[in-house]
């Protein structure tokens, strides 16, 4: 399958490239800074911004599925991101950046939408997060730790549910992953993911597992269509 993954240069993003080309799929890495993406094999690279409906039409021309990890933007240097970042420095931008998330979401989405919907591209696969969750799911516990996130990073929340709602009242095959805290670390695809699926959203998830789960969802998890998957430990 050729899949269109857009914020390729993302702590996600990249992984699922990864992910996609190692199960021996095409994929078109979508990023505003497509000099930053080395050339690999089965791999083509375009500029793409999310809220440029025309250039994102074009940029994923010929896909057969979207997979989108667009997100708060971190505000990372390219020379940071090409050193690398630790998971405390990581995490640190990352709340910062929810904190002040903007409106890449809610913006972006639709027009991720809008250009699926202009290209033939039926299949659309959106990395969200478990905060989205109104908690009744998970234990209680870990539904506690849920509300208290959403208090504190609404702004996040708030932008995040135009784009979920967006992507759910659109007539695409849909899926939305809600991932855990994730992390950079070594991926052992040992994660749970589904439906109303009970994990701990403060149990970090490597970004590694995150994208399995995503390419899944855009690839073989039929039966996850039309549905709402949380992702973690």
């Amino acid at each position: 399958m050729k899949i269109a993954v857009i914020g390729a240069t993302g702590g996600t993003g990249k992984k699922v490239i990864e992910r996609a080309l190692a199960l021996g799929h095409e994929v078109i890495a979508v990023a505003r800074r497509p000099e930053a993406i080395a050339p690999t094999e089965g791999l083509t690279v375009r500029k793409g911004d999310v809220f440029d409906l025309p250039v994102m039409i074009q940029a994923i021309s010929g896909a057969e599925a979207v997979i989108s990890c667009i997100g708060p933007p971190l505000n990372v240097s390219a020379a940071s991101a090409k050193k690398g970042m630790g998971n405390l420095s990581a995490s640190l931008l990352t709340m910062k950046a929810n904190l002040s998330p903007g409106t890449v979401m809610s913006e972006g989405i639709p027009n991720i939408i809008a250009a699926c919907q202009r290209s033939g591209v039926q299949r659309i696969v959106m990395q969200s997060g478990i905060n989205l969750s109104d908690g009744r799911e998970l234990s209680y516990i870990h539904s506690l730790a849920v509300r208290l996130m959403r208090r504190i990073f609404w702004k996040a929340i708030q932008d995040k549910h135009i784009a979920e709602q967006a992507l759910i009242q659109s007539d695409l095959e849909w899926v939305i992953m809600r991932a855990s805290v994730l992390q950079y670390a070594e991926g052992k695809l040992d994660y749970t993911a589904g439906p109303l699926a009970r994990i701990n959203p403060i149990a970090a998830l490597p970004f590694t597992d995150c994208a399995d789960g995503l390419v899944r969802a855009a690839v073989s998890q039929s039966d996850w269509i039309g549905k709402v998957v949380n992702i973690g430990r």
